[in-house]
């Protein structure tokens, strides 16, 4: 099923708030890290789907982060909304930031996994930091938090 660019957005919005309500609700750590990249899927998506409708990125997000084209930015229109050079310039690096927190905590298998099996897998890739509490609510809070910032960041940008 193709969906247009809007509906990708919409999505985006909505699966973001999805996760957010996953993770407050404190039981389904694991699914709401799944839930908030597929939300950054869709709206890397929705940008990709401007300028081309075709997908052979699959679910890889650092590919569909560089083909969707959502650094390139138009910088003299920033201007002529009265955006200063130092805030397009810690737009995009806090978007490249956030896409690299998401890329190294995200894949498209977490939807089959478990709580416990990806709070293993969660520990083997972070290098198994200090963590008070429950290791992977805090890798959630962490991922969540990336994801909530690109999707804000993003929307500000689809509005142009």
């Amino acid at each position: 099923m193709d969906f247009p660019p809007e509906h990708y957005f919409q999505t985006a919005t909505q699966r973001m708030r999805q996760a957010q309500h996953l993770y407050r609700e404190g039981s389904s750590f694991a699914l709401a890290i799944y839930v908030g990249g597929v939300a950054v899927e869709c709206l890397l998506r929705a940008f990709k789907g401007r300028e081309d409708p075709m997908f052979d990125e699959r679910h890889n997000l650092l590919r569909l982060f560089s083909a969707s084209g959502i650094l390139r930015v138009n910088r003299d229109e920033l201007r002529a909304k009265r955006w200063s050079e130092a805030e397009i310039d810690s737009h995009l690096r806090t978007l490249q930031l956030a896409v690299n927190d998401i890329v190294r905590l995200w894949a498209n298998n977490y939807r089959f996994a478990s709580e416990e099996r990806l709070r293993s897998h969660l520990k083997e890739i972070t290098g198994h930091q200090r963590i008070k509490g429950d290791y992977l609510k805090e890798q959630a809070r962490r991922f969540l938090a990336s994801a909530q910032r690109f999707i804000d960041k993003g929307i500000i940008l689809w509005q142009l």
